[in-house]
């Protein structure tokens, strides 16, 4: 199979992983105790309260934060010969992130918070995702090629590595720059949300 086949099927087992968490995130919602739910509440409505009142510095920010701390995660993880299983979780914990906070707009709202759940989140949630995936995959790419190098005694010149790594930062500063997108985009979900609602 051609590198070009399986970069595909690369992301698409991203997905599974992140739809998984999804589905984790989202049967832990119906087992989470009362006392947590609370808390959960007062940040689910935190987290509707600034896009119902428009505070769109503040959801450009929180947005922006929450992406960028993945993608740096990620980016360093590459570094590391034996960083793959966890690299590997980090859109597992996203896609629990999703799922744990559209299972409780949902089993607040009902109906219209599923509707409110598509609105704010899909839009948003899409484009970041579709970089974490890219930054997984890259991760991965890096931390095998240590991993090559560190046991398996391949070794490559060091101009090539050198190479390597120029590139992997350039690939990460665009993923951060599609991450500054879904931030906007989450900001412009808000405001068709406040003009819908």
């Amino acid at each position: 199979m051609t590198e070009r086949n399986s970069k595909p099927n690369v992301i698409f087992r991203i997905m599974l992983l992140m739809v998984a968490g999804v589905l984790i995130g989202t049967l832990a919602f119906s087992f989470i105790k009362t006392s947590t739910l609370s808390d959960l509440n007062l940040i689910e409505n935190d987290y509707l309260s600034m896009r119902e009142n428009g505070e769109y510095v503040k959801i450009l920010y929180s947005s922006l934060l929450n992406s960028s701390m993945l993608i740096v995660v990620l980016f360093l993880l590459g570094f590391c010969a034996v960083a793959q299983p966890v690299s590997v979780l980090v859109p597992v914990y996203k896609g629990m992130g999703f799922g744990v906070t559209i299972a409780q707009i949902y089993s607040e709202n009902g109906v219209n918070g599923f509707f409110s759940a598509i609105i704010l989140i899909l839009p948003c949630a899409l484009i970041s995702s579709y970089a974490l995936f890219i930054a997984v995959r890259e991760s991965l790419r890096m931390s095998n090629r240590f991993f090559s190098q560190a046991f398996l005694d391949r070794r490559c010149e060091s101009d090539s590595i050198n190479d390597y790594v120029k590139l992997y930062a350039v690939k990460f500063l665009v993923l951060e720059a599609v991450t500054a997108v879904s931030a906007a985009v989450d900001c412009l979900s808000s405001l068709v949300y406040n003009v819908l609602k």
